[in-house]
């Protein structure tokens, strides 16, 4: 199969710097309607045959706008949710913030990926449902899946599809209605062959790449 992942267009806990996680469940900004919207043209002419979206309103709305082109209904995984910050949930990303995930995220890199903030997920147990999704991705008989979730989360998934260690997630970029496409045999490693374009964007903002990062 090839299949497409997006993140979300910019949301208005994106737009207010915080840590938003599933816990918080914040519609696009205008912005992210137009972000959205770049992404349904630039899906327009692919083959797409199933959309997933996460349940939460900023991945619902990118989402049912990507789909409307090609006239597919939705199909919601909660296990495609956004990571989740635990205590952190809705703090704003301030200097001691900032401090504390840039604390976090050296501990992933280093290998401690059952590291977590206060009741929070790690990204183990992160990997372990979007190994689900993915799962159910496959039993489907999608061919060509697009599946629209969130920054931190989609870092994670990309690892399992990539069988990449959970230590290296990092390494992807996830901007707002950023697209990636891979080509998937449903068991082994994926190959990427696009990862976070946003050149559909064109003029329209991207987030803070600092922001980005974080979440």
């Amino acid at each position: 199969m090839r299949i497409w992942i997006a993140r979300h267009g910019e949301s208005e806990g994106n737009l207010a710097g915080t840590l938003q996680g599933c816990r918080i469940d914040t519609p696009l900004t205008a912005n992210g309607r137009r972000q959205a919207e770049a992404m349904a043209i630039a899906l327009a002419d692919a083959r797409v045959d199933a959309v997933v979206a996460s349940p939460l309103q900023r991945a619902r709305e990118t989402a049912g706008t990507a789909a409307a082109p090609h006239g597919l209904g939705l199909s919601l995984d909660l296990e495609l949710v956004e990571y989740d910050w635990g205590q952190w949930t809705g703090l704003s990303l301030d200097e001691e913030m900032e401090r504390r995930v840039t604390q976090l995220r050296a501990r992933w890199r280093s290998g401690d990926v059952d590291a977590r903030p206060p009741e929070g997920e790690s990204p183990v147990r992160a990997a372990r449902r979007l190994r689900r999704v993915l799962d159910r991705v496959v039993a489907s008989g999608a061919r060509a899946p697009l599946l629209v979730g969130h920054g931190r989360s989609n870092r994670i998934l990309f690892c399992v599809l990539l069988g990449r260690d959970l230590s290296r997630m990092d390494e992807i970029r996830q901007r707002n209605a950023s697209l990636s496409l891979f080509e998937w045999d449903g068991e082994g490693p994926a190959v990427p062959l696009v990862v976070d374009d946003v050149g559909h964007l064109g003029a329209i903002p991207t987030s803070p790449g600092v922001l980005d990062a974080a979440r």
